[in-house]
């Protein structure tokens, strides 16, 4: 009798754990920052951008409702998606594709790729990034583009995960006395980005550590293995 209650405990236990991380993988949470710079205008006072990255979108016909609820919950006056939109392993361009264009309707959507869409096959590769264009999605590979409101204006930039980041180039993206916004997948060059000019940059890749302890955060992350320092929050 104590071996099957002992044996039923542990049943539990092992439900209890994986029903835990399941949670921790799936649930979506909602954190806010307030950030201000001398160099944005008076009239982005109150502009509000929601980051989605990592999504790994993999489930041909998965709606992704309680994303899309949640994000248009934030009335953000843009969307930036920064990068692993799909999983290379399962990767199902069209659901992904849906999920952009229903994103792109609640706010104008800028993106940049991760090493996600960088292992893809490279006709796969081109097809994702057609697609995410036609669905007007503002693809940011290297180019940088402006965000006007009431006749001022901010600008925002990108590089793809294939482009090893260095100061010098990045620096070409950037301009002295406009608001710089960047977009890249890895958050461990954050130094670099600052130093070439970004104002405030926006990355992912971390997951907020691939493996988490409750009350102390990410134990690992890609790239930058125990204990990451940019695994999570603002910098």
């Amino acid at each position: 009798m104590k071996k099957r209650t002992a044996i039923i405990s542990a049943a539990v236990a092992i439900a209890a754990i994986a029903g835990y991380l399941t949670w921790e993988n799936e649930a979506i949470g909602v954190t806010e920052y307030a950030f201000s710079h001398g160099d944005i205008p008076a009239a982005f006072d109150g502009f509000k951008i929601c980051q989605l990255s990592d999504i790994h979108v993999r489930s041909a016909g998965r709606k992704y409702t309680s994303l899309i609820k949640k994000t248009a919950a934030q009335q953000p006056d843009i969307i930036v998606i920064t990068g692993d939109l799909i999983d290379s392993r399962r990767s199902d361009i069209s659901s992904a594709v849906t999920l952009v264009e229903t994103l792109a309707e609640i706010s104008p959507v800028y993106c940049v790729t991760g090493n996600h869409e960088e292992r893809l096959p490279i006709e796969l590769y081109n097809e994702l990034l057609s697609s995410l264009s036609g669905a007007g999605v503002h693809v940011l590979d290297g180019k940088t583009e402006k965000i006007f409101r009431d006749g001022d204006f901010i600008a925002i930039s990108g590089m793809s995960d294939s482009a090893y980041f260095n100061v010098e180039s990045g620096k070409k993206l950037f301009s002295e006395g406009v608001f710089d916004i960047f977009l890249n997948h890895r958050p461990q060059f954050a130094r670099g980005y600052a130093l070439a000019g970004a104002d405030l940059t926006f990355s992912g890749h971390a997951h907020g550590g691939q493996v988490r302890i409750p009350f102390i955060g990410g134990l690992i992350a890609p790239d930058q293995m125990f204990f990451p320092k940019f695994s999570e929050g603002i910098h």
